[in-house]
């Protein structure tokens, strides 16, 4: 192996091209989600010698993206270009082959703020469908059925479920609600927020 097999690659190998080969997804703005952190909008800029996340502050040049996303040293990512790029800078030694590391869990801002906002949201509608529950329901066979109270019977049990879930489930059973039925909370949010005045400073009322 030569000694500036380094500086060989960099001068041999677009930046983008490599990263590309080794699983991202760059859009024409040089961006792409960061291999190193959990997240879902891209902030790992690509540029012709070097890369930064701006979510992380992960940085460096082509031999330090194969090192780190592989966890391997300098001189064995060096290797692993050579060899897959056909580029004959490693004397015919081949790096050994080695899966990419998984990201290490990272804090999601995102999911913390929906979890926060959605417990909020389902207590208030809960509170408020066990209000409809009582004040509403029918006093004999002959009284009209309010809406209301067809709404409470209908939608209590998953309200329930859903509240017990994130107030009580384990991470995993917070992440299932987020994963299967995020939007469920906006719904409801969205539902809440149509009331009239005094429906929803009954509600309100009653979640304190």
């Amino acid at each position: 192996m030569t000694t500036n097999i380094f500086q060989d690659i960099k001068d041999r190998v677009d930046l983008r091209d490599l990263v590309r080969y080794y699983g991202l997804d760059v859009n024409r703005g040089g961006f792409a989600c960061c291999p190193f952190h959990n997240e879902r909008n891209p902030s790992f800029k690509v540029y012709e010698d070097h890369y930064h996340c701006f979510g992380c502050g992960e940085h460096g040049d082509h031999v330090d993206f194969v090192q780190k996303l592989y966890g391997i040293s300098n001189i064995e990512a060096a290797k692993k270009i050579s060899h897959d790029f056909g580029l004959g800078l490693d004397n015919g030694e081949l790096a050994i082959p080695v899966k990419p590391r998984k990201p290490k869990p990272r804090k999601d801002e995102g999911y913390e703020l929906w979890l926060n906002e959605a417990t909020h949201v389902i207590i208030e509608y809960k509170k408020l469908l066990d209000y409809w529950n009582r004040v509403y329901n029918p006093r004999s066979p002959i009284d009209e059925v309010d809406e209301r109270y067809i709404e409470s019977l209908q939608e209590r049990g998953y309200a329930n479920y859903y509240l017990e879930q994130l107030l009580f489930g384990s991470d995993d059973d917070k992440r299932a609600c987020y994963d299967t039925d995020r939007d469920y909370p906006l719904v409801i949010k969205n539902r809440l927020d149509k009331l009239d005045a005094f429906s929803r400073k009954v509600c309100k009322s009653n979640t304190r």
